[in-house]
């Protein structure tokens, strides 16, 4: 009896290198931002870390809040399909045909590369104590990296509507962050965090990522504020754009 298992990794915008050993196939680079005042064409290089060959296929979907500023049906993708030798790499390359009438913002799609069945990667035997029977799963990668399109002028705006610590059983605390883009574009924000004791007193300042908005309505960043000082009883929070604009500013308990 046979199942595919697989193996799901999303690589965030911007991100400067993917542990791509960890998976059958890798890509490079991990995310793209075009203008879409003129016609560009990009490269991705696909590699194959294993001993055998693969089969990959490339397709390109639409993203969640991203509904009515979907670039994926403009994307032109060559090669679609392609087979990799054993460790080896080829590029592929992708096009956007925009229709001349698009209003101006930001757009996106993800660009989704499948490691198809019957690719010649080992399969996975795992022994059913019940009924004595082996199963084989075949492992397979599929990776998402985000494409992002700006037509025109980039208007950067949003509200800060509020924000909590959640701490799970293990004691990590977990920023959570509601922030609702009210521009043109999506939201790339940051928060500037001070760290203080009971008395007030300022134990470390720290500049900390905390995520990509939808196009459209209210979303949810979550953080996981690692390595918070010793003896820190508060975080002091203002929340700005990477360009610049100031969303806000509070103080939490930790």
């Amino acid at each position: 009896m046979k199942f595919m298992k697989k193996v799901l990794t999303t690589a965030l915008f911007f991100i400067a290198a993917l542990n791509a050993s960890a998976f059958n196939i890798g890509v490079a680079p991990t995310g793209f931002y075009t203008s879409l005042d003129k016609n560009e064409t990009h490269e991705i290089m696909v590699s194959n870390n294993t001993i055998n060959s693969v089969k990959i296929e490339v397709v390109a979907e639409g993203a969640e809040g991203w509904e009515n500023h979907d670039m994926s049906q403009w994307i032109k993708i060559y090669p679609k399909n392609l087979v990799l030798k054993p460790n080896g790499s080829r590029s592929i390359r992708f096009s956007i045909q925009k229709p001349k009438d698009i209003v101006e913002g930001e757009y996106k799609t993800r660009l989704v590369f499948k490691e198809l069945p019957g690719s010649e990667t080992e399969n996975e035997e795992v022994v059913d104590s019940s009924t004595e029977a082996k199963v084989s799963f075949e492992l397979l990668t599929e990776i998402n990296i985000e494409a992002y399109g700006l037509k025109g002028k980039r208007d950067a705006q949003g509200e800060f509507l509020g924000h909590k610590i959640e701490k799970n059983a293990n004691g990590d605390k977990t920023l959570v962050t509601m922030i609702k883009p009210k521009g043109n574009s999506s939201l790339s924000m940051r928060g500037d965090v001070e760290f203080v004791d009971a008395n007030k007193k300022i134990l470390e300042k720290r500049e900390i990522k905390l995520g990509r908005t939808k196009r459209v309505g209210e979303s949810e960043l979550r953080t996981l504020l690692s390595e918070i000082p010793e003896n820190s009883k508060s975080i002091r929070i203002t929340y700005r754009e990477k360009d610049g604009i100031k969303l806000g500013s509070s103080e939490l308990p930790l």
